[in-house]
């Protein structure tokens, strides 16, 4: 049974926050942010600790949601990771709250504990919300999740612009925007995440790596 987040901020004002950040926040420039390809994807290969905070929201003909974004996520050496979500809403009401080890996953919604390997098919079944998280762990810095991921650059900078990836049998693009550099890493700040009618729109206040 779908738990409908109805704490979850409309979607028009985030439209207004998202401008007005575009305006508070200059990109660097060009020149400081070109980088080659094979140099940027074994820098950002090896980014394996990163902390992302700001506002993601999901638009599609029936339903247009949003909240503030906090993610977390850390690989070790050996492999394992770790990772924190919370989606919350006005006034600091968490609607979501994830914390996995490896394949284990704990959802938190509406004060009730779900358990399950499959995080994606969890989240969607609680929520109603598509999120692709293990793929967007690569996405967000601009890699290719799957081998047969496909990725264009921009003419100048040399960074990615534009993925598209057969996901979960599901065809998804990824279109990035606003470079900014982050501790000598070129992140992108704006993400618009299609699939079908779905479009989940990313907005990255702040790398932290």
């Amino acid at each position: 049974m779908t738990i409908r987040l109805q704490h979850l901020l409309p979607v028009s004002l985030l439209l207004l926050w998202l401008s007005g950040c575009a305006v508070q926040q200059p990109a660097p420039s060009d020149i400081s942010l070109t980088q080659e390809i094979s140099e940027r994807n074994q820098q950002v290969s090896a980014l394996n600790k990163w902390k992302i905070l700001g506002r993601i929201a999901f638009i599609q003909a029936d339903k247009r949601e949003s909240a503030s974004l906090n993610w977390q996520y850390e690989q070790d050496p050996q492999d394992n990771t770790r990772q924190r979500l919370d989606l919350t809403a006005p006034l600091g009401i968490n609607v979501l709250h994830l914390e996995s080890d490896n394949n284990r996953h704990v959802l938190e919604v509406d004060g009730e504990e779900y358990h399950s390997d499959d995080l994606d098919a969890l989240i969607y079944s609680l929520t109603g919300l598509t999120l692709p998280t293990q793929a967007l762990t690569h996405w967000l810095k601009g890699l290719a999740y799957l081998p047969q991921d496909r990725l264009s650059y921009n003419e100048v900078t040399h960074l990615p612009s534009r993925l598209t990836s057969l996901y979960n049998n599901r065809l998804w693009s990824v279109e990035y925007q606003n470079y900014q550099l982050v501790d000598g890493h070129r992140l992108a700040t704006r993400f618009s995440i299609t699939q079908a009618d779905l479009n989940i729109k990313i907005l990255v206040k702040k790398w932290t790596l």
